[in-house]
């Protein structure tokens, strides 16, 4: 690979630095190195447990040019496989569903049980030296958070709840009940800018009264917002305002609350608690240099919106559009020979325009990416 591009003015204090040089966002050596420094080292999002309810039950996730399905096996583990038959190389499975008792290739019929051993192979009674005791599927890494399946290529990772004790725990006091739920809503949103460049827009509220005022003025309390940066996550917190954003925590606990919850797993998965009490997942899936996959998931007690929480699910569809022509416009202006490097706004305060988590990821990114 060739070196890095030059950083320029970034440096480790979020109070004196610049941004990023531009070039990070669309330069495909960069990209190229980002997959393999942090998409093949991190944990990737899969799915809730509520996709995979029944032995045989599996989705499967592409994670750039690697393709892997997590499938719940006879023994009801899940289990996760790379999305490869170990014959002639054909893709296993497509999008999400159930299979019986085996993995079927659609090629040759070689058939695997879902513990990924080879129960069959046409013919290969009649290949000498032939031993399906010897050939499985390659397995990946997959654990759980919260009630999400969640997927590592590096078998030599940290396990997944490393540093994230008080994550899980901040989510379970907001929706103590999250892996019972089920899947209500999804929508994927096809973004031309780079995926950081996605990130970073979810990184801040510098932007929230100038271009997201519904959800400024009318949910969120912006002077009590805050943005804390942890080792692997950060989290926004804010009371609500407004009757519209009370909410019940939990059949099981009586009451009212106005809090607001989002948490960033680096370095692309959000999960969030809006005044209302429903669930959203916000999950930032490079395609390319200048391309990114959104995915919006909803999760509520039962699969069916009811009117209010429909009511929810549009407005934070609205904010979401509302940032889409604002990443791809920063997309373009990062190829302007005008821009170099801009200054972040951040203070000591951390207060709700404080960049300081912006700093923080661009921090980790050149971490990763340096190894590389």
């Amino acid at each position: 690979m060739n070196k890095l591009p030059d950083i320029g003015r970034f440096t480790d204090d979020p109070l004196s630095s610049h941004t990023l040089p531009g070039r990070f966002y669309f330069d495909l050596d960069v990209f190229s190195r980002e997959q393999e420094s942090i998409f093949h080292r991190t944990w990737q999002y899969a799915c809730h447990v509520s996709r995979l309810e029944s032995p045989g039950d599996f989705f499967v996730r592409d994670i750039g040019d690697q393709s892997v399905f997590v499938v719940r096996d006879q023994d009801s583990k899940i289990r996760a496989f790379h999305n490869v038959c170990q014959h002639r190389a054909h893709r296993l499975l497509e999008g999400s569903g159930s299979v019986s008792s085996a993995i079927v290739c659609p090629y040759h019929r070689w058939a695997y049980e879902l513990s990924g051993k080879l129960r069959r192979a046409l013919h290969s009674d009649q290949v000498m030296d032939f031993s399906s005791s010897e050939i499985s599927l390659s397995e990946v890494r997959a654990e759980l958070f919260c009630g999400f399946v969640f997927i590592n290529l590096d078998h030599h990772a940290d396990p997944l709840m490393t540093d994230l004790w008080d994550f899980e725990k901040e989510v379970l006091e907001l929706s103590p009940r999250v892996q019972d739920l089920k899947l209500a809503d999804q929508r994927e949103i096809q973004l031309n800018a780079n995926w950081k460049n996605s990130v970073e827009n979810y990184s801040e509220c510098y932007h929230c009264p100038n271009q997201h005022p519904g959800l400024a003025q009318g949910s969120l309390d912006m002077e009590s917002y805050q943005i804390t940066v942890h080792k692997k996550f950060h989290s926004h917190a804010s009371r609500g305002v407004g009757e519209a954003t009370s909410y019940v925590k939990s059949e099981d606990r009586g009451g009212k609350s106005r809090e607001f919850g989002s948490w960033l797993l680096w370095p692309n998965w959000a999960i969030e608690v809006y005044p209302g009490g429903y669930l959203n997942i916000f999950y930032h899936l490079p395609t390319g240099p200048e391309t990114t996959t959104q995915i919006c998931e909803w999760y509520f007690s039962t699969s069916e919106p009811t009117k209010e929480q429909r009511e929810v699910i549009d407005f934070v569809n609205s904010v979401r559009d509302e940032d889409i022509p604002l990443c791809e416009t920063v997309q373009k202006g990062l190829h302007s020979l005008g821009y170099h490097q801009g200054r972040l706004i951040a203070n000591e305060a951390r207060s709700y325009f404080s960049e300081h988590a912006v700093h923080d990821f661009q921090k980790k990114v050149l971490e990763a990416i340096a190894q590389t």
